[in-house]
């Protein structure tokens, strides 16, 4: 009888040796588990830190220095850029495209723009002499506008950097364009922003083709208005 008790008792220590190992396994597992999975979320959250602070440009790529910059409030012509004032209020213009990686990706902007060719829209009122602005633009723009003017033709491109062609002709056409406006906002908040290009290809007459991006054009307002 004494020695099934002892065998007993044996038994139950081997049991309970063994129930204590799997447990301190078991523990260690978890605290690796925890280990890695607190790594994985530091890891995340420096990430998205980073992406939140780090800025990118979303003016599309091709957008290079104009040669004039006119600023519109209220429809009236507020703020002409000279040779004195031209970089201070160009630094101000490219701010107002930057956003930060985190903005951009949630937003689906990083960089990326769709052209939208319009069929029958002219851009110009005087589409002759490629003057004025068309009632059709006018209306896209609303009171307040920025006109950017190049003094040589322009070429528009595509966000993959590639050139734009037209897709309503049968025929490959590349566009050229000197006059651009945006719209400008008078509120202080990031929201879409649409280009107007007055785009033409040969001396066909210029219509409305327009690239939308994520942009806050308040700093610009707020320079012209403050001045």
């Amino acid at each position: 009888m004494e020695e099934v008790n002892v065998s007993s008792q044996n038994v139950d220590n081997v049991l309970n040796s063994v129930s204590d190992e799997y447990l301190k396994k078991k523990r260690r597992n978890k605290k690796i588990i925890l280990s890695v999975i607190s790594i994985v979320v530091l890891a995340l959250v420096v990430v998205i830190i980073i992406l939140a602070c780090v800025k990118v440009n979303l003016k599309p790529h091709f957008l290079s220095r104009p040669t004039n910059i006119q600023i519109y409030t209220n429809n009236s012509l507020t703020y002409v850029t000279t040779d004195d004032n031209y970089d201070d209020f160009y630094s101000v213009y490219e701010d107002s495209f930057y956003s930060t990686v985190l903005t951009a990706l949630f937003t689906g902007n990083l960089g990326d723009y769709k052209i939208v060719e319009g069929a029958t829209q002219s851009f110009y009122s005087d589409a002759a002499n490629r003057q004025g602005m068309s009632s059709a633009l006018q209306n896209y723009l609303g009171s307040n506008y920025v006109h950017l003017f190049y003094a040589q033709e322009q070429t528009l491109y595509n966000a993959d950097g590639s050139v734009y062609y037209s897709n309503r002709n049968t025929n490959q056409y590349s566009f050229s364009y000197q006059d651009v406006y945006f719209n400008l906002t008078d509120t202080n908040n990031e929201s879409e922003l649409t280009f107007y290009f007055g785009a033409y290809y040969g001396s066909s007459t210029p219509k409305i083709i327009s690239i939308t991006v994520r942009a806050n054009s308040y700093a610009i307002y707020d320079y012209v208005v403050g001045e």
